[in-house]
């Protein structure tokens, strides 16, 4: 690449810049925006009118004018066949044929979606089709609302508050369901929840592929949790989605670590600084004044389920190395100190862990110590330190909770006391939260004993009393 050719890449990236994530539109009028599509065109002279309607297309989105968007997402699609050096323009046509397809199947155009598609496919950005038969279940899988407003954020358009409100609107859209059993749930409507599950099977009945329980379990740690929360994870799913789709661990340690970070950025911008994943979760799970009340109703509705559920054990989830969860991790997991309490009650199994996960400590002299750690509920509470639902368990059933207390194998050579303080002490990060983790640990230690620990027990990385220079 010459001196020049370098200046021109850089001038286009800049351009594209200025319109995908500065927005410049909305503080210009046509006259000033013609003007900055012409530079554009003269920036890239070989890829100019690809640039220019593509530019074109992207700001016609954004002022709700359909039929340019039309016409300039397909004029930058036609242009791109006269390229003569397309290899130029690989960083962007991703996002291009994306954003075109994105938006034709949003509008039912499939016809010209499968144009972009097709496009796609023949430069190995999308899979190719290879049956008759591929496109009939690719439209019928796409979700073309969701889709539209991950490509065209609420933030690009000029009316932001229109698109955000049709945005809320296309994501409830999405989520509504002929279930009448998962609509009542969703809606956290008791009385709806009580007359369809009249007759129902709960040893068999399940919920977009989980027991009712565990949906009804997990959504109400999500209302609990928050819009923040919501869209972190989000952004850690898609992220990790992309990073296992790319294949990055072919690549330099250095370039692969890079290109997570950008993957990261990319979909933080997208549902976080967007506003997008605040809006798909008041779409999905309420407004703020809403929460509390459908948190509550939610209650009922796990307190129902736990009932008509013959074995609350009975449903797993696999989550991968090495471990499962159920309901009773789950909301061990979440710290939901209520529905704990009833599947205790129950006769959830306290004790059984569903899988393993490694643990291990590093000292300052450069020894390590590892061992296993059960996948269990008093295991989960200290490992997501739910504290408040760990103190109410070892309080409330502390028959229950003893056989744990000093339940170790050659595998497992660790006790839940041990591990607390592991966790929790050792772990301190400077000396203020050291004092923190200290003083948690004097509150806890009664407790523990209480329900059957005992501080002089040996272990894989000695004792509580030890540890504790007691």
């Amino acid at each position: 690449m010459t001196e020049f050719d370098s200046i021109k890449a850089q001038t286009v990236a800049f351009l594209c810049g200025s319109i995908f994530r500065e927005h410049i539109y909305k503080n210009r009028d046509d006259a000033q925006m013609e003007a900055f599509f012409a530079q554009a065109e003269e920036s890239a002279p070989d890829s100019g009118k690809f640039y220019g309607a593509w530019f074109r297309a992207f700001v016609a989105v954004a002022r709700n004018d359909g039929k340019k968007s039309c016409d300039n997402f397909l004029g930058a699609l036609e242009a791109l066949s006269s390229i003569k050096d397309a290899s130029a323009l690989s960083d962007n046509l991703p996002a291009f044929l994306q954003q075109g397809f994105a938006f034709f199947m949003y509008i039912g155009d499939e016809e010209s979606a499968r144009k972009f598609w097709t496009e796609g496919a023949m430069r190995g950005f999308f899979a190719k089709p290879d049956t008759e038969s591929f496109f009939r279940k690719l439209f019928a899988k796409f979700n073309a609302k969701e889709q539209f407003w991950v490509q065209f954020q609420p933030d690009m358009f000029v009316d932001e508050v229109k698109a955000r409100t049709k945005a809320k609107s296309d994501y409830k859209k999405s989520a509504e369901t002929d279930d009448a059993l998962l609509k009542s749930i969703n809606d956290a409507d008791e009385a709806a929840f009580i007359a369809a599950a009249a007759g129902c099977d709960f040893s068999k009945r399940l919920i977009n592929g989980v027991s009712p329980l565990y949906y009804a379990i997990q959504r109400k740690g999500t209302i609990k949790s928050g819009a923040g929360k919501f869209t972190d994870d989000i952004v850690q799913i898609q992220a990790e989605s992309m990073v296992a789709k790319l294949d990055l661990d072919k690549l330099p340690e250095e370039m692969r670590n890079k290109q997570i970070l950008e993957i990261f950025h990319q979909m933080r911008s997208t549902y976080e600084k967007s506003g997008l994943g605040k809006i798909m979760f008041s779409a999905f799970f309420g407004e703020d004044d809403e929460l509390s009340q459908k948190s509550d109703a939610l209650a009922g509705i796990i307190k129902r389920l736990v009932e008509l559920t013959p074995d609350v054990d009975s449903f797993s989830k696999d989550t991968g190395n090495r471990t499962a969860t159920n309901a009773l991790l789950l909301a061990a997991e979440i710290g939901d100190e209520e529905t704990v309490r009833l599947l205790v009650e129950k006769g959830a199994d306290v004790d059984k862990p569903l899988g393993f996960a490694k643990f291990g400590m590093r000292y300052k002299d450069g020894t390590s110590i590892s061992t296993d750690i059960p996948n269990s509920a008093v295991y989960r509470m200290i490992s997501f330190s739910q504290f408040g639902v760990l103190r109410q368990y070892l309080e409330r059933f502390p028959a229950k909770a003893k056989r744990a207390m000093t339940a170790k194998t050659a595998k497992c050579d660790i006790t839940p006391l041990v591990y607390f303080i592991l966790s929790t002490l050792y772990a301190s990060k400077d000396e203020e939260s050291y004092g923190r983790n200290k003083k948690l640990v004097d509150e806890f230690l009664p407790i523990f004993t209480g329900a059957g620990a005992v501080i002089n027990e040996n272990t894989a990385f000695g004792s509580a009393e030890k540890l504790l220079g007691l």
